[in-house]
């Protein structure tokens, strides 16, 4: 199969090389190929690391994290508790790379094989089909109460990705990586490429679900790059 160029950046990453071989859920996660179950588990563990982190900086004293994101944990682990939690915050992490890893390479599949089936068709593009993956991917990320489609979703997902977006510097780095591939894919599939305009509609509709929520999303990036504006500078 013929790589895309235009979006070779959505390549499967070496993350599984950097994971723990004993966490089993692993081969689990990149076997699977149904979106909605991926990034409920992203949601799951997006939320149980951050009620960690909530945990950890209240004990602490401190903050840093988006606490109006984060749902209380009345199970939270006492301090003896410590080498366990730990070890599930890691294993969690491990978790939440993965989908994500998985989401960007399932988006790149498809792309590719949609790329190669209109170059062997002498650059003939069928317009009665649609990029499912994508799709999926665009509807389970950024549903809400308010949508009509959510029955694609479950209530875990809903607006889920304001809220990663949101609580970045929470997250690993190689999930940080993946989440901004996968932002930039869902805005950008429909622009590039020999076919494009089978993808113009997720990226679309994804760029009118950023402009309603422009102050939040485009005011998070700000924010970071003041952030590491100052760091640089101090």
């Amino acid at each position: 199969m013929e790589n895309n160029q235009a979006f070779g950046w959505l390549m499967k990453s070496a993350v599984s090389a950097l994971l723990p071989t004993a966490n089993t859920n692993i081969n689990a996660i990149e076997g699977c190929n149904d979106i909605s179950v991926l990034v409920d588990g992203v949601a799951h563990d997006f939320e149980t690391l951050l009620s960690a982190v909530s945990s950890s900086a209240a004990a602490a004293g401190g903050g840093g994290v988006n606490t109006a994101n984060v749902p209380n944990d009345k199970s939270a682990s006492s301090s003896s508790d410590v080498p366990s939690t730990e070890t599930n915050n890691n294993s969690t992490k491990d978790n939440l790379t993965a989908r994500l890893d998985r989401i960007k390479t399932l988006l790149y599949e498809e792309r590719s094989a949609s790329s190669a089936a209109v170059t062997n068709n002498n650059g003939s593009i069928s317009l009665n089909w649609t990029p499912g993956v994508a799709t999926e991917v665009f509807k389970c990320f950024t549903t809400n109460n308010n949508d009509a489609t959510t029955t694609t979703s479950t209530p875990i997902q809903q607006d889920l990705l304001p809220k990663l977006l949101q609580n970045l510097p929470s997250l690993p780095f190689e999930a940080r990586k993946s989440i901004s591939a996968i932002f930039n894919y869902l805005l950008v599939c429909g622009l590039d490429g020999v076919d494009a305009i089978q993808f113009a509609s997720v990226s679309t509709a994804f760029a009118a679900y950023v402009l309603q929520r422009a102050a939040l999303i485009i005011g998070t990036f700000v924010h970071c790059h003041d952030c590491k504006s100052q760091g640089k500078s101090e």
